[in-house]
């Protein structure tokens, strides 16, 4: 590695690092009593998190964070908006022994907006932590959302395309794709 370029963010490299601001050798761990405002569904949240360690230039003080403090920040704004955490929602659809695809289908959204909730990738709107609540705590709305949702879905296949050149009466060369079969 380049003695000019810091360390990437995230890997677990020996300290002390470069400092990406001051280009001095100067960054090491540090804990740090970390309060920051991080807007949530057009609202602003103000979270204290207060032993964060960040990665902190002694010489200039220019602070490096990585995927383990936005985790730990991502927690802190779960916890003070009052959001279903990742863990939960797996563990409420493993009670209902729903794969990511039917649950997907019963709340009205795609099977990766799931996926993407269940690794903390993607944090759901406090709209759709209530709809999350509701759907497991009620059978009612299990049975609601099951009918209205069931009669909106086409049957899930994989359509097979084929490539079809056509030619019109105006000679110009036109491409489409059509259905040939389905594969399940």
């Amino acid at each position: 590695m380049s003695e000019k370029l810091p360390p990437p963010v995230g890997q677990d490299l020996p300290f002390p690092w470069r400092c990406f601001e001051c280009r001095e050798k100067e960054v090491f761990p540090q804990e740090t009593d970390y309060t920051t405002t991080v807007k949530h569904d057009g609202r602003a949240y103000t979270i204290r998190i207060p032993d964060l360690a960040i990665a902190t230039c002694r010489n200039c003080g220019e602070q490096v964070f990585g995927g383990a403090e936005d985790d730990r920040i991502r927690d802190a704004l779960r916890a003070e908006i009052g959001l279903l955490r990742p863990p939960e929602i797996q563990r409420h659809r493993a009670e209902f022994k729903l794969s990511q695809q039917e649950l997907a289908e019963q709340l009205g959204v795609a099977k990766e907006t799931i996926s993407r909730w269940e690794t903390g990738a993607l944090m759901q709107s406090r709209a759709m932590d209530n709809l999350l609540r509701l759907f497991f705590t009620s059978e009612e709305v299990r049975r609601l959302l099951r009918q209205r949702f069931a009669a909106d879905l086409p049957p899930a296949v994989n359509r097979v395309f084929k490539r079809v050149r056509t030619e019109c009466y105006a000679c110009v060369h036109t491409e489409s794709y059509v259905t040939v079969g389905s594969r399940n």
